[in-house]
């Protein structure tokens, strides 16, 4: 099942709420920083990045417990 017709299948006074709740989940995991490893916010953040549907290759690049990779993408 793709994610139209899950949303399709859900009563159309729902279906808005729906896809709110999928955008503010995603706003949250673009601005709140993934919490440490150990810490009693990793399994809220990744509730709230699996109902923002970062999965598979839309999973955010810095995932909680990891440190952030200080990259450039820039060649020398």
């Amino acid at each position: 099942m793709d994610l139209t017709s899950f949303l399709t299948s859900i009563p159309a006074g729902i279906q808005t709420y729906a896809a709110s709740l999928i955008i503010i989940c995603n706003l949250m995991t673009v601005f709140i920083r993934p919490p440490a490893a150990g810490s009693r916010w990793v399994l809220p953040y990744r509730i709230i990045s699996a109902l923002a549907l970062n999965i598979g290759w839309a999973r955010n690049h810095l995932q909680p417990g990891h440190p952030e990779k200080e990259t450039s993408h820039t060649s020398s």
